[in-house]
């Protein structure tokens, strides 16, 4: 069972987050930390197509990039802190 991480604040509207990102849902913030790597990789990288999540990996939440077609370059070791971790989409051929 994941457990929420981060505070709530005074819970009237959400502004005096000052626009952070809410940490109570670590894994949907990291999707959105997930999207910028996304789209900066997809630059780079036009004929790949690429989709993100965030997988758990000995207990610690990390972004996985799939993709199709040629492996991506250019992709981190960590993205914010948080470990980034590629996978091909495509079913491995049988022997």
């Amino acid at each position: 069972m994941a457990h929420p991480l981060g505070s709530r604040t005074s819970g009237v509207d959400g502004s005096s987050e000052g626009g952070r990102i809410n940490t109570i849902n670590l894994a949907g913030a990291l999707v959105l930390y997930g999207v910028a790597l996304v789209q900066s990789l997809q630059r780079k990288n036009p004929k790949t197509k690429l989709s993100v999540a965030t997988v758990q990996v000995d207990g610690v939440l990390s972004l996985e990039i799939t993709y199709t077609g040629e492996a991506p370059a250019g992709v981190p070791e960590r993205w914010h802190g948080h470990r980034v971790l590629t996978r091909s989409a495509e079913a491995p051929a049988s022997a």
